[in-house]
């Protein structure tokens, strides 16, 4: 076998995956890797697929059918990814690319089949669901190939730590295809036999994913934290934290881009609402680019000090909220996108022609903004719903903000800043000016829906408090002790 392999490596057909980096070494930034860039354009579509699915409706259902989609399409795909290329790096040889094209097709496809509610929620009617959920079990044994590749046959680098490395991500992603094997096998009898009755809602394959998804965590923990090794440098290899951080930020900018393709791409404004139309475009464009200087400013651009470096519980927790994170950017991008829809010939009607505002009036009866579904809403309903929409995304990104900030500085730390630099005693006044406001202000935000519904007026509310969120995270330091404490990684 190894002489069949040393055969392979020097024709250059077939070579080993190698570690990128040992303990102790200087991390250094892989060079931009064109192919991570040309796997996230996958994700342009992904988002814009996710998107529709809230477009078209706005019930629990329909937010239940965006997280389960939206979820295994980052872990299996994105996330497996960027983590395994954070150990390991791919050869340039000729069979890893065409393990690659694989896993690109197994995304494309997920991507395609993720479709609005009315559609994957009747998987004995149409394939969609089942094509989903088989292209994740392909994604998930794509990851599986390759860390059964280092932990049976080889690598360049510390074999005994890589290959016990790759034994528990092989571990774990068995568990999460086998998840994914059974959600497949249900949505197939469903289409394929007479399981399945027509016309008839069966969430149960998409249930099995989310709950894949939802009980991740827990599978990472029991690998990585409940059976870890005393001598972790001896049986594991470390992550590039600085690539993370990188692509982590690229994914970001990903997930922010549905909020400018959906301010930008906008058909047929009423001649009747340009003013209030422009004026939601504008207020949305510095809205997205203010949210973009939120996160860049409130994360850190050191690989000492991110979450994933100060202990393997508080990565994992960073890596977690991301995830909402992400979602709620793109729940706040279909909410931008259904603020302008309003102003637009579909919805907009002239001042004369409506006993109301100059955007409808309650009596009009017309589809969710986006929506293919045959469910009518009143004008007021509508708005309220997209009012809701939009709250629900704003609050949502503000509080996964905070969530990540407490995985980068620990419970600790953010505890002891709440004492006074100089006399070391609570400083009662920053905290209730900065953290007892700043939840009244996601509560607020999140159930603003309720008081007011005016699509400009929501647009301005929603630039008013990331504003607030910017000065906070600016100004901070005024009420808030300056002092850090480091960790070490355990």
């Amino acid at each position: 076998m190894k002489e069949v392999l040393e055969k392979l490596k020097k024709s250059g057909f077939y070579q080993p995956p190698f570690q990128r980096q040992k303990w102790g070494d200087t991390q250094v930034l892989p060079h931009v890797n064109w192919g991570d860039l040309f796997f996230d354009l996958f994700y342009v579509a992904a988002a814009y697929n996710l998107a529709t699915i809230l477009k078209t409706d706005k019930n629990w259902e329909s937010f239940f059918y965006f997280l389960a989609c939206f979820g295994p399409v980052y872990t299996h795909f994105w996330n497996m990814k960027t983590i395994y290329d954070a150990r390991f790096g791919l050869p340039n040889d000729v069979v890893h690319p065409v393990f690659e094209v694989f896993q690109l097709c197994a995304l494309a496809t997920a991507v395609l089949h993720i479709k609005p509610t009315d559609q994957m929620s009747h998987p004995a009617d149409n394939h969609e669901t089942f094509m989903f959920c088989l292209a994740n079990f392909f994604g998930t044994l794509h990851n599986v190939i390759f860390n059964a590749e280092i932990k049976y046959i080889w690598v360049d680098g510390v074999e005994e730590a890589a290959k016990h490395q790759a034994g528990k991500d092989l571990g774990h992603s068995v568990v999460t295809m086998l998840i994914n094997a059974a959600a497949a096998i249900y949505a197939g009898l469903l289409y394929y036999t007479d399981i399945g009755t027509h016309d008839v809602v069966y969430h149960g394959p998409m249930i099995i994913m989310i709950v894949g998804w939802l009980t991740k965590p827990f599978i990472l923990y029991f690998f990585y934290v409940h059976f870890a090794h005393d001598d972790f440098k001896r049986f594991s290899v470390p992550i590039n934290i600085g690539f993370v951080i990188h692509r982590m930020g690229e994914w970001t900018m990903l997930m922010l881009g549905e909020s400018v393709l959906s301010l930008l791409i906008v058909n047929d404004v009423s001649d009747y609402a340009q003013a209030n139309f422009y004026t939601v475009f504008y207020l949305g464009i510095v809205s997205v680019t203010l949210l973009q200087i939120l996160y860049f400013k409130s994360q850190p651009h050191s690989a000492d000090q991110h979450a994933m470096r100060r202990t393997r519980l508080s990565g994992m927790f960073f890596n977690f909220f991301i995830q909402l994170y992400s979602a709620s950017l793109i729940i706040v991008g279909v909410g931008y996108k259904m603020l302008l829809t309003e102003y637009t010939s579909d919805y907009a009607v002239k001042d004369s022609d409506s006993d109301g505002d100059s955007y409808g009036t309650d009596g009009d009866t017309r589809s969710l903004a986006g929506s293919s579904s045959a469910l009518k809403y009143s004008t007021a309903e509508r708005q309220q719903r997209i009012a809701w929409i939009f709250g629900l995304g704003l609050g949502s990104v503000f509080i996964c903000l905070d969530l990540l900030t407490m995985a980068h500085n620990g419970i600790d730390s953010g505890r002891a800043r709440c004492n006074d630099p100089e006399t070391g005693k609570f400083n009662f006044k920053g905290f209730f000016i900065v953290v007892f406001s700043r939840l009244l202000i996601m509560v607020f935000v999140m159930t603003f829906s309720l008081y007011y519904s005016e699509p400009h007026g929501i647009a301005w509310f929603g630039l008013a408090t990331i504003i607030m969120q910017v000065s906070r995270n600016i100004h901070y330091s005024l009420f808030l002790s300056q002092y850090a404490y480091r960790y070490e990684y355990t």
